[in-house]
């Protein structure tokens, strides 16, 4: 709307300046008419004059007569005065009328091209640019409208659906990508809107929108009781559920759905959006493919931001215990080093392992703070140990590859208490190493060279496992869990361990195997060639003390690296 009222202002300020100057540019014109004319006037005087001293001998009134009574010339010169005065006259009207002609031609095309540009701006202010599907603007629009219109035996359905973990499909293949991925799902999504069981529930008013990322919302306003909210939900699901075409690769993708509905669970559009934005992240938690918007799910919201400001409090005044997990070399069942784990136990929500209190705090400030703590105290405890004679190392899993904090804050660390580099692993999961490849390439180069050892925590549970093996300073990779666990029972995650165990030595790349539970697992990793791994078959993570007593257990129970 702006640029709307610029435009307008630009052709009142046109027109109302024509008016001014119309008056002056005939004016300016007129002098240069009269200015001929005088010119006209000097030259018959002058050619008269000498005309007069030609035939007389001298100038004077009665030559100057008889010049212009008997000299045709003369005649034709006299002319030139009254052509100047209508040339000039003429001229002058002529290029104001011409010069208004313009302005006003101008003034209605900027008058049309005003209103084009409304409609366009207008339209760009409800629309997403990408897929322009409707935005969270008009959305609102929408529901408000049909909260209006409803009857007495319906309800408006507000339904969002987000692709789960489109941030890593954005990490592995690019922004571009991604994006086709989105338009993709919007025509997916158009086509779904015209299924049997969307058009008889929504009876053919409805409506998507793109909210945000890979947050799309449907708008169904007229959803008769008797319709089956369940089934279409499932519906829904498994016409998105499906695969992809993804840089010349079929990916398969999962959705998840939260839905509101009004009157029940929302009497605007803001609370609405809000509700069903929180039963989102409620089945996205629970691992279910929908959920429908209860009470409940706001105690759970406000919950988690109870234990974030428990967890922050218990970093500032380190009550955070970190576990110690031991890594074994796994034909000799000798300790070689320790993973170290967080851990919180709180009084009121119980134990917190590791993985509960990264998923709390990932994305958020807490990130930072908790990786400095768990490299202060991780690294102190190594210190005691090799002072002790336990010459092992310490794995240490860092969840941001893009912060450049970290390397100095390590290097200082590994000074202050006087360490050499070789006795701490870093390890990274997939997608932090590429969550900002430009960042994570400087900040692994950096610990390299430092000489840490820098390791994959969960390998070949992404999508693009194999892209940092060349790109990236990585020694270690580590088998995910999901696999070793399962690999007796099951044929296909076997013959992935094999795979891996394989790439890793044709890599030159040191391979270890996470989830090693039982005696099975064991004796089918050291069939395969896998020297090193973990896992509650030797023993779960234990607090300092109880790992000290495991390194003087047996003999010998540990070996240096040196």
């Amino acid at each position: 709307m702006g640029i709307f009222v610029i435009k307008v202002t630009l052709i009142m300020t046109i027109q109302e300046q024509l008016a001014i100057r119309s008056p002056v540019l005939k004016g300016h014109v007129n002098q240069y008419a009269i200015f001929g004319l005088v010119i006209s006037i000097l030259s018959i005087l002058f050619a008269s004059l000498l005309v007069s001293y030609q035939m007389t001998g001298g100038i004077s009134l009665s030559g100057f007569l008889q010049a212009q009574a008997t000299n045709p010339a003369i005649w034709a010169l006299d002319l030139t005065p009254f052509m100047f005065a209508y040339w000039g006259q003429a001229f002058c009207h002529g290029l104001v009328n011409k010069a208004e002609t313009i302005i006003e031609d101008t003034t209605k095309e900027l008058v049309n091209k005003s209103g084009d540009l409304e409609l366009k701006l207008k339209y760009e202010s409800n629309h997403d640019s990408l897929t322009n599907l409707p935005n969270s603007r008009l959305l609102s629009l929408r529901i408000n409208q049909g909260i209006k219109q409803i009857k007495k035996d319906e309800e408006l359905a507000l339904i969002i659906l987000n692709i789960n973990d489109f941030k890593g499909i954005n990490y592995s293949f690019g922004n571009f990508n991604a994006n086709n991925l989105l338009l993709q799902f919007t025509e997916r999504l158009k086509t779904i809107l015209l299924e049997p069981y969307m058009l008889q529930a929504s009876m053919g008013m409805n409506m998507v929108a793109r909210l945000q990322g890979a947050e799309f919302a449907i708008l169904i306003p007229r959803l008769r009781k008797e319709h089956n909210l369940d089934a279409i939900l499932a519906g829904l699901i498994n016409a998105t559920s499906t695969a992809y075409m993804i840089d010349g690769n079929n990916i398969e993708m999962k959705t998840t759905a939260g839905v509101a509905l009004y009157p029940r669970h929302g009497d605007n559009d803001e609370s609405l959006i809000h509700h069903s934005t929180l039963c989102l992240l409620h089945a996205e938690k629970e691992g279910q493919r929908f959920a429908i918007y209860h009470p409940d799910m706001n105690s759970d919201y406000k919950t988690k931001r109870i234990m974030l400001k428990e967890i922050s409090n218990a970093i500032d005044k380190e009550e955070l215990e970190l576990l110690y997990k031991p890594i074994f070399e796994l034909n000799k069942e000798n300790i070689i080093g320790t993973e170290a784990v967080i851990n919180f136990n709180h009084e009121k929500y119980g134990m917190l392992n590791a993985e509960k209190i990264i998923s709390l705090v990932e994305g958020t400030k807490l990130m930072k703070k908790l990786t400095f703590l768990t490299l202060k105290n991780a690294v102190q405890q190594l210190d005691l140990w090799h002072k002790a004679n336990n010459k092992i190392y310490i794995t240490v899993n860092v969840l941001n590859a893009t912060d450049m904090e970290i390397p100095k804050f390590i290097e200082s660390l590994l000074k202050e208490h006087n360490l050499p580099a070789k006795y701490l692993k870093i390890e990274l999961t997939e997608k932090a190493c590429l969550s900002n490849q430009t960042y994570s390439i400087n900040f692994l180069k950096q610990i390299a060279e430092m000489g840490i050892t820098v390791g994959i925590s969960d390998f070949c549970s992404g999508y693009s496992s194999f892209v940092y093996l060349t790109n990236f300073p990585i020694s270690d990779i580590k088998i995910d869990k999901s696999f070793v666990m399962k690999m007796v029972q099951d044929k296909k995650k076997l013959t992935v361990v094999r795979a891996i165990i394989k790439l890793a030595d044709a890599m030159k790349l040191v391979v270890f195997a996470d989830g090693i539970n039982d005696e099975a697992i064991l004796a089918e990793l050291k069939k395969l060639g896998c020297l090193y791994g973990e896992g509650a078959y030797f023993s779960d993570a234990v607090n300092a003390g109880d790992f000290t007593e495991l390194l003087g257990s047996a003999e010998p129970k540990h070996k240096s690296v040196e």
